[in-house]
């Protein structure tokens, strides 16, 4: 799911940090599921840990998680868990569900707890249309097969690079913000986007955003600021309904050479 991801010095693409992709990384509660106390019933779905599935171009794996409670102490039948998006007739797909792995506890006699690994496989299952939500979870346990509905999200990987380069108190950065394109497995410029120039002065923990611009026709990034500092530069994009955020690696400038 994580593919490599520009001057002076050049920097690619890394995980946003924890707190700011809160579009694409933010933990999100788990789902409720409506229950009778005398019937199995599922209690608890939570998928990919509570956070959205950043996808690419390549195969990987997602986790799901279900809590299930049956007076009986019985649970019957198989068990699985996967998810889909709207319907077959439509832009409808599932993902999961194929050579899934798991395990199942049972921490007293009437409930049962699964950890699933999903394969997620992008040929003939995700497409472009589907990205973003919302997505079901399809639960089979206890005897029950049961849709839930689910806060995670499906959402296609962005990447980011850059150039930064400096002196006598003026920074030139320059970048391009792409995306994942399921349809054709390759990765395209992402326009109209608005990608974050940020600053972190040396010795200094913390990053502000000295300024924001939108990504042009083909998904570049050019523009020109006053430093007065020395320290770091990078490119932040917060992600959207659609799309992963992504943040490119810290590049040191010192603004009295050049």
């Amino acid at each position: 799911m994580t593919s490599g991801l520009g001057g002076v010095a050049f920097a690619d693409s890394v995980p946003a940090e924890p707190g700011q992709a809160a579009a694409s990384g933010a933990p999100v509660p788990s789902a409720p599921v409506a229950k009778a106390d005398d019937q199995p019933h599922i209690d608890r779905v939570v998928v990919n840990g509570g956070k959205d599935i950043v996808v690419g171009t390549e195969d990987s794996t997602f986790t799901m998680s279900i809590t299930v409670t049956d007076p009986s102490g019985a649970f019957d039948g198989p068990v699985s868990a996967y998810l889909e998006h709207g319907t077959w007739q439509g832009e409808g797909g599932v993902i999961g569900g194929i050579s899934t792995r798991h395990v199942c506890e049972y921490p007293n006699a009437t409930t049962m707890t699964c950890d699933f690994t999903n394969p997620l496989y992008i040929q003939g299952h995700l497409r472009n249309a589907m990205a973003g939500g919302p997505w079901k979870a399809q639960v089979t346990a206890a005897g029950l097969f049961q849709g839930v509905a689910v806060l995670t999200q499906v959402k296609r990987e962005g990447k980011l690079k850059a150039g930064v380069s400096g002196g006598k108190g003026k920074i030139r950065a320059t970048g391009e913000l792409t995306r994942a394109d399921w349809d054709d497995s390759t990765y395209g410029g992402y326009a109209g986007q608005n990608v974050q120039l940020q600053f972190r002065r040396a010795g200094t923990p913390t990053y502000s955003t000295v300024k924001s611009i939108k990504t042009g026709r083909t998904g570049r990034l050019s523009t020109s600021v006053e430093a007065s500092a020395d320290g770091y530069w990078r490119w932040y994009f917060p992600g959207d309904s659609t799309t992963g955020a992504a943040t490119t690696t810290d590049v040191y400038v010192d603004v009295r050479r050049g």
